[in-house]
């Protein structure tokens, strides 16, 4: 349940705090005076998409906080599946937005993602708004509503799992299934490509060699100039004395020093080593100078090799990994094609098992759908006839489609408010009040289906009045015994039914629009429910009025 709710720097709201309590609360205010901020919160907190454009003007950042208390077990294993710790009693949500777009999503002080927001959203609030409106309108949807209230999730995922494996046969199958022509087509093009590429014997490497080979061929006066001349300064010649010996002559010198001085002892010692080492290092310049050895003919054949390997490069990978990764591709494709016609006849047997099994599983779920379409068609109509629609007729047209990831059958409310006409597609003939009161109906019906505590409705009220809007008010009353139902709302007889009524009111100086939020007295409820019933002036006489409705409504509440 939705306990607390704290906005800060939303839209005109710079900082507002409600707190809620289980039962009926309705929101209330004049048009454009911010309830659709309240609503646009709470889904920023269970993770919908929120633009940075609905950051307060003047501020860098907006901030949502929510405190949800009597946590379900479906919330409680949520948050274990992702190692959050167990919150306790109080479950403290936090989103923060950036103007730069970034979200900063907290648990309990602990760092969450966005899609856990979502997770959890599912099942802390469930939001009626104008996209569940829309859904409802949508045939293509109508079985979600009757899979929810059959509960039939496993039925679904099981037939989804064995339809997922046909479909993965028939691409198979699809694949190997080609034009016999375009078959030797692609078998010449793959022979031409794996001779090609094994004749080409490709080595990992060959190309970095070549070029490192080719690199000193090219340069080889310049090599052999610059190893040459390391190779006497460091060994000497006939003539002249290298590092090596010179250093080592040093170190002689020193050593019969240090008879005098004891201190050049060591410093002798490291002479004489490093005279040593630049012997080694001398000898092996001259192993390379001695190894290099020019060849017009050999630096022709690698330049040719190299442009060999850079041509088939262009065509199967820009290296010899690649290229031999392709090489082995299509000597499996080769093989295939071989086999194909092996491969689609025990394909087309796993068709056939994976089929049937798609048809039986299909036939269950579909028969467990018709079961609880009845059923569901049934609970409709009860609550639509209580919401003022006493020879509303409701029904579930079940239509069988072929296998698709839904199974086979095609759901379609039908609907008439009038005695006298047929039932007929709800997306045809509904009006915005009749559709009000069949979401709500539907809404109701399925609310035993899961344990959601929190319900919120926005636009529930949309293009009812009279007796209907005070019909949907009990109705609301009565979904929220046992639970939290807040309404957003217009009208003065689904305010009067609330438990807790909040105003919203917007205010000006000029410069600045702010947004506040204040939760009314049994006076200040008068005085909103006479304003809301369209009094120009408020006077004794509309206030009693407002008095009596709300008397009306608690007697009706103390009597349910």
């Amino acid at each position: 349940m939705l306990s607390e709710l704290t906005i800060e720097n939303i839209a005109v709201i710079e900082k507002v705090q409600l707190n809620f309590s289980r039962g009926f609360s309705c929101l209330t205010g004049e048009t454009g005076a911010g309830k659709s901020i309240i609503i646009d919160a709470i889904n920023c907190i269970t993770g919908e998409k929120t633009s940075r454009d609905r950051i307060r003007s003047g501020e860098n950042s907006a901030r949502v906080t929510a405190v949800f208390t009597d946590l379900s077990d479906s919330v409680r294993k949520i948050l274990q599946e992702h190692d959050v710790d167990d919150p306790g009693e109080d479950l403290i949500i936090s989103r923060r937005i950036t103007r730069d777009g970034k979200n900063n999503c907290r648990i309990n002080g602990m760092p969450v993602s966005l899609s856990l927001l979502r997770v959890l959203g599912e099942k802390l609030v469930n939001i009626h708004g104008q996209m569940d409106s829309k859904n409802l309108l949508d045939a293509t949807r109508h079985y979600m509503y009757i899979d929810s209230y059959g509960k039939t999730d496993d039925l679904l995922a099981a037939y989804r799992k064995i339809y997922g494996e046909l479909c993965e046969i028939r691409k198979e199958m699809k694949r190997l299934s080609v034009d016999e022509s375009e078959k030797l087509k692609r078998i010449d093009l793959l022979d031409f490509q794996i001779e090609e590429l094994t004749a080409a014997n490709l080595q990992p490497g060959e190309q970095a060699r070549l070029q490192q080979t080719l690199a000193i061929s090219r340069n080889e006066k310049k090599i052999t100039e610059l190893l040459a001349l390391a190779s006497e300064l460091l060994l000497g010649t006939e003539e002249t004395a290298g590092a090596a010996s010179s250093v080592r002559d040093a170190g002689e010198q020193i050593a019969a020093a240090s008879e005098y001085f004891p201190e050049f002892a060591e410093t002798a010692a490291s002479l004489e080593d490093m005279s040593y080492s630049l012997s080694e290092i001398g000898d092996a310049v001259a192993d390379k100078l001695n190894g290099i050895s020019y060849s017009e003919q050999k630096e022709i054949e690698m330049d040719e090799r190299l442009s060999e390997i850079k041509r088939l490069a262009r065509k199967y990978g820009e290296t010899e990994e690649q290229m031999l990764s392709y090489l082995e591709k299509i000597r499996r494709e080769r093989e295939e094609i071989d086999s194909s016609q092996e491969r689609l006849l025990e394909l087309n047997s796993l068709f056939d098992e994976a089929a049937q099994k798609a048809k039986d599983a299909a036939k269950a779920l579909s028969k467990a759908r018709r079961e609880a379409a009845k059923k569901f068609a049934d609970a409709v109509c009860e609550q639509l006839q209580f919401l003022n629609m006493p020879n509303v007729q409701f029904s579930v047209e079940d239509t069988i489609v072929p296998l698709n990831e839904n199974g086979v059958d095609q759901m379609s409310f039908l609907f008439s408010a009038n005695p006298g006409e047929p039932p007929k597609p709800l997306n045809r003939i509904a009006s915005g009040g009749e559709l009000s009161r069949v979401m709500l109906a539907i809404k109701n019906v399925l609310s035993s289906c899961d344990d959601v505590q929190t319900l919120i409705f926005d636009e529930i009220d949309t293009g009812v009045s009279g007796r209907a809007a005070e019909k949907i008010a009990m109705k609301l009353y009565e979904l929220s015994l046992g639970r939290q139902v807040i309404c957003v709302t217009h009208l003065t007889q689904l305010a009067m039914f609330a438990d807790a009524q909040y105003l919203i009111q917007k205010q000006s100086d000029g410069a600045t629009t702010t947004t506040t939020v204040t939760q009314l007295s049994d006076t200040q409820r008068a005085y909103e429910l006479a304003r809301m019933g369209g009094g120009a002036e408020i006077g004794e006489t509309q206030l009693e009025n407002a008095a009596q409705l709300l008397s009306y409504a608690r007697e009706y509440k103390q009597n349910l």
